[in-house]
């Protein structure tokens, strides 16, 4: 007979993610924390790309020409599945990335030499499960402090299983 393990699942609804290096919060699971991706579903639902003509003599007061201002915006919009699988302070965590994925990418020119993309992807639904509440607890919170991660809603469900 197999004995019962609980299964914790945390749900993350309307989820905002920032980056400057990473466009997508799977890539930044990948590259900062050794998840890997197992498997993937993705539709391009539509994209929109607009560049900003910008002349800075144009500008009158001195600290608007000193200031970052968007210069190019692409933006595009997918239904996805994707899921990610890694380990966070010892317990496996699967993370399922569902839903409609709304990614942009800004180009912040700080002057006509220097520019920088900032990377902005708004979930649908991120869920995440694994044995370990406390894991998931705390990869959420150091996501959040280090991501700024901003969240819609969270829901956790607690579901005891039988193994076999």
């Amino acid at each position: 007979m197999s004995t019962p393990r609980e299964i914790v699942v945390l749900v993350l609804k309307n989820v905002v993610y920032r980056h400057t290096e990473f466009p997508l919060l799977g890539e930044f699971l990948v590259e900062k924390y050794g998840f890997k991706k197992i498997e993937e579903k993705a539709r391009e639902v539509s994209e929109l790309e607009e560049k900003i003509p910008i002349d800075r003599r144009e500008i009158l007061l001195e600290e608007e020409m000193k200031a970052p201002i968007v210069s190019e915006e692409i933006e595009r919009k997918y239904s996805s599945l994707k899921i990610y699988e890694g380990n966070y302070l010892d317990a496996e965590v699967k993370v399922y990335i569902l839903g409609v994925i709304a990614q942009k990418e800004d180009t912040v020119e700080i002057s006509e030499e220097e520019r920088y993309p900032v990377y902005t992807a708004e979930y649908q639904m991120i869920k995440l499960v694994s044995e370990s509440g406390y894991a998931l607890q705390r990869l959420i919170e150091k996501l959040s402090v280090d991501l700024g991660l901003k969240i819609g809603e969270k829901e956790w469900f607690f579901h005891r299983c039988r193994e076999g």
